[in-house]
C-alpha cells in the first residue's frame, strides 16, 4: 500500500492517473483509458463504455460544479491488472439546472470516495466509483441533517 504521497513508488500509469484526476483534466484523464473502457458511478447508477462516453460522464462533473477538484488518497491496491484508490472530490454546486435529481444550490460539497477498476496494458479498462451519496445530499442542504444523539 501507498500513500498517494508516495509516488515514486508507483507505477507510471497511476501517477499519471493521479495528476490528471488532481487538475481535473478531462482529456488526461481520458487518455489513461482504454478505447473500450468500463466506467460505472454506482451511488448514481450510472455506466457507460468507450472513452467518449467517459468524456461526457465527466464533463456532467463540470456542469455541477465550477471548482470540482479530486484529491487521491490511499492507493489500496496496485498490480499490472487490479487497482483501488481513495480519494475525496470537493467543489461547490454552483452550476446546472438538475443533474441526478440534484439541483443547483451554490453549497459546497466534499466526499470522499474509491475507485476499483481493471488494468489492461498501462490504462484503466474498467473502474468502478462508490461514495455516500447521502452524505452528498446532506451537505448540499436536500436532506436534512439528523441531529446528534442526545447523551444521558
Amino acid at each position: 500500500m501507498a500513500n498517494a504521497d508516495e509516488s515514486s513508488e508507483l507505477p507510471g500509469w497511476v501517477q499519471t492517473v493521479m495528476e490528471a484526476y488532481s487538475n481535473w483534466d478531462v482529456d488526461k484523464i481520458v487518455a489513461c483509458m482504454t478505447d473500450d473502457v468500463i466506467r460505472e458511478v454506482k451511488p448514481l447508477g450510472d455506466r457507460v463504455q468507450g472513452t467518449e462516453a467517459v468524456r461526457e460522464m465527466l464533463r456532467g462533473n463540470e456542469d455541477f460544479s465550477s471548482d470540482v477538484r479530486v484529491e487521491p488518497g490511499q492507493l489500496m491496491v496496485v498490480t499490472d491488472e487490479v487497482w483501488a484508490l481513495e480519494w475525496t472530490m470537493s467543489g461547490t454546486n454552483d452550476r446546472g439546472p438538475s443533474i441526478h435529481g440534484i439541483p443547483k444550490t451554490g453549497r459546497p460539497f466534499r466526499i470522499q470516495g474509491v475507485s476499483i477498476g481493471r488494468v489492461r496494458d498501462g490504462k484503466i479498462a474498467e473502474e468502478r466509483i462508490y461514495f455516500n451519496a447521502m452524505d452528498l445530499r446532506t451537505q448540499l442542504g436536500l436532506i436534512p441533517e439528523t441531529p446528534a444523539a442526545a447523551t444521558p
